[in-house]
């Protein structure tokens, strides 16, 4: 008996190391070649129907307020990323949308105001197909010929010397939606039609999934405490540092292949993320030049430089 069980133990051992074996040679090796990170464009109905009945966001389409009404529905302040989730999750019918909203916090007033625009839905398909959907289809052709020949996140790989951190990220383009905006499971990226480039859209959107993007912080690294404190103390907060940062790349991206402004649209006023996003644009040609630094290190050691003391940084 006590030699059955040995040849069964060892049997069971042999099993174990092969599938191991099996194991490790299915693991990729450390130094395979990474795939470049892919983009896929997509659009949808629901996602623009959704901007149109929450927010009522029609400024690329004025008329569209006339041909479709929607007066005797509530607007809401909220359900903001409803229409994202309509766009990741393949909403196939009106019917599909209720099911999405009862996963909100405050679904009621989402199902309620579903409820009341459901009767302007068909309008809206009409007005979507024939003016919409074109003015999409048309925007997502033109940036699939840039991306093949630009391939925008290695260039922003390359920019901010930081690991993107997906293998595929969508690109939502949503004409009746604000520009920006992100999501990180799965993800996607959000923009417009209007004022807006690929590279702009991959410049701000991808800086920021690459600092939050998977287990990574940009919080966690070395200085950033102090960086925070000190733009803190002048009235602003970590998220300034973090979208100064991005409203560079938006800048920066478009320009590594003269497409667009070589200087970042700044927000009005001498805010502490104009003030840092002003500093940057100074300082980047230093930063171009110092390669043992990203991104990341060169905002936070920015902010220290410009809040850790009495210097305001000017454009030059």
């Amino acid at each position: 008996m006590r030699a059955r069980k040995a040849g069964n133990t060892l049997g069971f051992l042999a099993v174990v190391l092969m599938l191991i074996a099996g194991a490790v040679q299915a693991t990729p090796a450390t130094d395979a070649p990474r795939m470049t990170p892919t983009l896929d464009f997509v659009a949808s109905p629901y996602a623009d129907f959704l901007f149109y009945l929450l927010h009522r966001d029609n400024a690329n389409f004025p008329d569209l307020r006339a041909s479709v009404p929607l007066g005797d529905v509530k607007e809401l302040n909220t359900g903001g990323f409803l229409p994202g989730y309509a766009m990741v999750s393949d909403i196939r019918s009106y019917a599909d949308l209720y099911r999405l909203a009862y996963t909100y916090d405050n679904s009621t007033a989402l199902v309620a105001a579903l409820k009341q625009g459901e009767s302007h839905f068909p309008a809206f398909m009409a007005y979507w197909k024939r003016e919409v959907e074109p003015k999409e289809q048309e925007t997502i052709a033109a940036w699939k010929a840039q991306e093949a020949k630009a391939h925008n996140v290695e260039r922003l790989e390359g920019l901010t010397r930081l690991r993107f951190p997906y293998s595929a990220v969508k690109v939502a383009v949503i004409a009746l939606g604000p520009l920006g905006g992100n999501m990180q499971n799965p993800p996607i990226m959000f923009a417009t039609m209007k004022d807006a480039s690929l590279p702009a859209v991959v410049g701000y959107d991808g800086t920021h999934m690459m600092l939050s993007g998977h287990a990574d912080d940009w919080k966690k690294r070395a200085k950033a405490a102090q960086a925070i404190s000190l733009i803190y103390a002048h009235g602003g907060t970590s998220y300034d540092i973090e979208e100064a940062l991005c409203l560079l790349m938006q800048a920066k991206l478009p320009a590594t292949y003269g497409s667009g402004a070589d200087h970042s649209p700044n927000d009005s006023g001498d805010t502490p993320r104009r003030v840092l996003l002003r500093a940057m644009e100074r300082d980047w040609d230093r930063y171009r030049g110092d390669a043992s630094i990203n991104a990341v290190d060169f905002a936070i050691d920015e902010t220290i430089r410009t809040f850790g003391t009495a210097g305001v940084a000017t454009l030059p």
